[in-house]
């Protein structure tokens, strides 16, 4: 501590601290929670995807051409570049793709 500090002020100081991290914890789970819901619903929600390789190293990539992405999450979907990934990973539900062999929820479930 300094000289012109005393416990309060150092103790205010923690409490914020582990008050904001527990907001951004929070915050976190909420996401969280939307993310897995998609899923749950047996939708889709493009996690991860592979790029085009002249010398594919995944099975997905020997079908792309140059600047296309293939969802490995579970459908395969075939996104014609980066932005159009990102479009659909930021909102799965906007496009939904239904995962093979999963029957989807009823909406509103």
């Amino acid at each position: 501590m300094y000289t012109d500090e005393n416990s309060s002020d150092e103790l205010e100081a923690i409490y914020t601290e582990r008050l904001d991290v527990d907001l951004e914890m929070a915050q976190m789970n909420a996401e969280a929670d939307v993310w897995h819901a998609v899923r749950d619903r047996g939708f889709c929600n493009h996690g991860s995807a592979v790029g085009y390789l002249s010398s594919p190293v995944h099975e997905g990539q020997k079908l792309l051409k140059p600047g296309q992405l293939a969802c490995t999450a579970g459908c395969g979907t075939v996104f014609a570049d980066d932005e159009d990934w990102y479009t659909q990973l930021d909102n799965p539900m906007a496009n939904p793709v239904p995962l093979p062999a999963h029957t989807p929820a009823p909406a509103g479930t």
